[in-house]
């Protein structure tokens, strides 16, 4: 079964120019045939990420549609002046379907 770490809420910092935190969780394809993912979510430093990105893993967004949560762009590793690394979107030119566009905690 294919798994993917979800991201389905952020928080940026006070400037609104990068990710501080996610909300988060291994995800995979629920078994009834519905188009649907599952996760259990956590809250965490986006450093999390970049590290797990690192690694080699597969990281999305996850938006919900009809009640379903669904695979949003994949996420990759940017880096900002003076060597910060942060998360964006891979494809930016999918409408409502940005880091920007997902919920705020």
């Amino acid at each position: 079964m294919t798994s993917v770490h979800l991201i389905e809420a952020v928080r940026f910092n006070e400037a609104g120019d990068r990710v501080e935190m996610v909300r988060w969780g291994r995800g995979h394809r629920k078994g009834n045939g519905s188009p649907g993912w599952e996760a259990v979510m956590v809250e965490q430093d986006v450093n999390l990420v970049v590290d797990a990105l690192h690694f080699g893993d597969e990281v999305a967004t996850a938006f919900k549609v009809g009640g379903e949560i669904v695979l949003g762009p994949r996420v990759h590793v940017v880096i900002h002046q003076h060597g910060i690394e942060d998360i964006d979107t891979i494809d930016h030119d999918v409408p409502g379907r940005t880091l920007a566009d997902l919920p705020r905690f």
